[in-house]
């Protein structure tokens, strides 16, 4: 599980030779985008996360501060989901506080609930179009 919730964080998983290169060409596109696009700063803006294959519904409740997933998921309104072959990116727009982006390694060995969550996403958009 990955917080990037700051400049320095994004910078270090970028330079990150152990993560996924397509998951470091993501979240430095996404980064990019936000600040330079949209003007927003990270940290104060917007929060970035990666959830990886292994990842416990502990761990992830405790680094993004609610449930997403588990027992009592309590997920903010869903913006979107997008799908980059091997990772998701859910975009959350809470009430209060800054947007978050979350990655979620599309695997087997990431969170059932979670996964299935994201998967489901893009299986009801099949069904329906």
């Amino acid at each position: 599980m990955l917080s990037l919730t700051d400049v320095f964080e994004v910078s270090s998983a970028l330079g990150d030779t152990d993560l996924d290169v397509d998951l470091r060409a993501l979240i430095g596109f996404r980064a990019w985008h936000m600040c330079v696009e949209h003007e927003s700063e990270i940290g104060t803006d917007v929060q970035i996360f990666v959830i990886q294959g292994g990842d416990t519904p502990e761990v992830i409740q405790e680094a993004l501060g609610f449930p997403i997933t588990g027992d009592q998921p309590d997920v903010p309104a869903v913006f979107s989901i997008e799908d980059h072959g091997l990772w998701f990116e859910l975009t959350l727009l809470p009430d209060h506080g800054p947007h978050t982006r979350i990655f979620v390694e599309n695997s087997p060995a990431t969170e059932l609930g979670l996964h299935y969550r994201c998967l489901a996403y893009f299986w009801a958009e099949e069904a329906c179009c």
